[in-house]
């Protein structure tokens, strides 16, 4: 079993800092649990390895992250879901993104509409009324450079990165190729070494990227 090692904020911040974080700390307890089943993968010979496929265990990354935002920014008219971008001209959609920071309102939203149980939920939205966007990771090692350019082109400035995992020698790396990259952040839920028994995590971290989104999209 994996052990955690988690800095405390119980004497840093309020109580109510520690309660919206709630969910990243019980995500990272979650997820790390998984950790060790690779995704599904259909191999030469034609069979199938693997246990789960890697689709899915992102989406699941980025649907949390989803409502962690929403519940963060729950008190502004802002909303947050998952989709495509359409250009001004309403002709071009950008590159998937995971989470978008919008303005209320969406041009097109798949299933969802008019069922109480929708199985997802997936907007194409205007450009023009997007604040920010997170682009989720699951095993961060290298840095997708023309993501945030490809963004650009449809106006949004405001690109972050969220990382399920990385090494955290790995980091500061990381981090550095992002921002050359031109992403405005880049976070991680948990870091692990490959085969280690132990996984870390870094509650001001979850806390700073609440306050890094909230800011970034102003409120």
């Amino acid at each position: 079993m994996a052990v955690v090692t988690s800095s405390s904020l119980q004497n840093q911040v309020t109580f109510g800092a520690n309660l919206a974080i709630e969910q990243l700390v019980g995500l990272a307890a979650e997820l790390v649990n998984l950790r060790g089943h690779p995704p599904l993968v259909r191999r030469d010979d034609g069979k199938y390895e693997g246990d789960i496929l890697g689709f899915v265990k992102g989406l699941r990354l980025s649907a949390r992250v989803i409502y962690f935002l929403r519940e963060r920014l729950s008190r502004t008219e802002l909303e947050v879901s998952w989709g495509h971008m359409l250009d001004s001209n309403e002709q071009s959609c950008s590159p998937e993104c995971d989470v978008i920071i919008h303005t209320k309102g969406h041009l097109r939203k798949w299933n969802g509409s008019g069922n109480d149980s929708p199985v997802m939920e997936f907007k194409f939205i205007e450009a023009s009324s997007v604040r920010a966007v997170v682009s989720c990771k699951s095993l961060l090692t290298a840095i997708d450079k023309d993501y945030p350019s490809d963004l650009k082109a449809f106006g949004v400035e405001n690109v972050f990165l969220f990382a399920e995992c990385c090494r955290e020698a790995h980091l500061p790396r990381l981090r550095e190729k992002a921002a050359a990259a031109g992403y405005r952040g880049l976070w991680c839920l948990y870091c692990a070494d490959e085969g280690a028994p132990m996984y870390t995590t870094d509650e001001s971290m979850y806390v700073n990227f609440g306050d890094v989104i909230s800011k970034a999209v102003g409120k």
